[in-house]
């Protein structure tokens, strides 16, 4: 993985970085344009073409790599170094075991994007959005994708699996609300389950989350304050589909005899930062009597703005925190009871901080 790990993360950052400019043309050609309104904190007109050259890049060098597999499988690879050429021979026949479950987490993710795009185009009400969010996840889980660890029953694990990877592809989604902040978090997140995946040996996320990186990489050469392209909800829903895939596929309890039942908290560790968000703006659109899905200015980032932050100081520091609260769950496999403890205790004591910060800024500016 040492030499295929940068060759995927920088295939499908320089992919990503050809198709953004067409991208973009594109956008404006047909008129998925982002105009500044009541709701919106950018002031310039911005094409959402972005999820797609992220998307495309993403699917691009996950098809480029199979077919490095499959040269190699036929003996058509011959020009290959020899260690890459081992190395894909190694890993080759579980990566084409998996290719039931690649075309699953890629069919709901283009599932969930053709949604976006739709939606970037002409508004969509959210029934029909949770609908077809739950036959994406619905596709995923008919491929033997499901969250399993301590749950014995079937019809419990289906539904758990279906809310978590609707609830995460929701929260980019959500989270899409300041330039770079939905993509960076998501290299945060991705970077910390290739860490999760590496320790494991779990080529398959690895290699999965890597391609993702390296596409949000170089959007985010675009997308970072002031932005030029947005991702629209076609890369933002794509996006959360494949982190909540990733996380459900990945395996976090399965070394370090005695230890690591608490590593299945992991994933919510590394995206509780898209949890917060979505959490706490659901609490205040219930307190404040809006509905639950309109769109508003109360997300976390917003919330940081409206304390006297800059919009990349607030990218920023939810960057910072996004680490912060996730860097140590990659340690829960290895950690004794008192340590994962420790762990939990640790994150929620950085959310109580943050939200007591939010309360006593918010009486300042009050």
């Amino acid at each position: 993985m040492h030499i295929i790990g940068p060759a995927v993360l920088g295939l499908a950052f320089v992919i990503c970085l050809m198709i953004m400019p067409l991208a973009k043309r594109l956008a404006t050609a047909v008129g998925m344009v982002d105009v500044p309104g009541e709701r919106k904190i950018h002031t310039e007109p911005t094409p959402y073409g972005g999820g797609i050259a992220v998307l495309l890049a993403c699917v691009l060098t996950v098809g480029i790599g199979l077919g490095g597999v499959w040269a190699v499988e036929t003996h058509a690879a011959g020009w290959l170094p020899d260690s890459v050429r081992r190395m894909i021979e190694e890993h080759a026949e579980g990566a084409l075991g998996r290719s039931k479950m690649l075309v699953a987490i890629f069919a709901g993710g283009l599932m969930v994007a053709a949604l976006g795009l739709a939606d970037d185009i002409k508004s969509i009400s959210y029934r029909v959005k949770f609908g077809v969010e739950i036959l994406a996840a619905l596709i995923l889980v008919l491929s033997g994708v499901k969250l399993t660890i301590f749950i014995a029953n079937e019809a419990i694990s289906i539904a758990v699996t279906v809310v978590w990877v609707v609830a995460i592809t929701n929260a980019f989604n959500l989270l899409d609300n300041m330039d770079g902040l939905s993509a960076g978090v998501a290299i945060i997140a991705g970077a910390l389950l290739l860490a999760v995946a590496m320790q494991t040996h779990q080529i398959f996320v690895a290699s999965l989350a890597l391609a993702l990186m390296g596409a949000l990489l170089a959007f985010l050469i675009f997308n970072f304050p002031p932005a030029s392209v947005f991702m629209g909800d076609t890369g933002s829903l794509f996006v959360g589909f494949m982190m909540a895939s990733l996380t459900t596929v990945a395996s976090y309890y399965q070394y370090h005899e005695g230890r690591g039942a608490f590593s299945v908290v992991m994933p919510v560790l590394i995206l509780g930062v898209p949890i917060y968000d979505t959490a706490s703006v659901m609490i205040i659109r219930l307190r404040n009597g809006t509905p639950l899905f309109q769109g508003d200015t109360n997300h976390f980032s917003h919330r940081l703005v409206a304390l006297g932050m800059t919009r990349r100081q607030a990218v920023l520091t939810i960057y910072l925190t996004s680490l912060a609260i996730g860097l140590a769950a990659i340690l829960l496999p290895a950690l004794p009871l008192w340590g994962a403890v420790v762990v939990g205790i640790q994150a929620a004591t950085i959310v109580a901080v943050i939200v007591l910060l939010e309360i006593a800024g918010r009486k300042k500016v009050a």
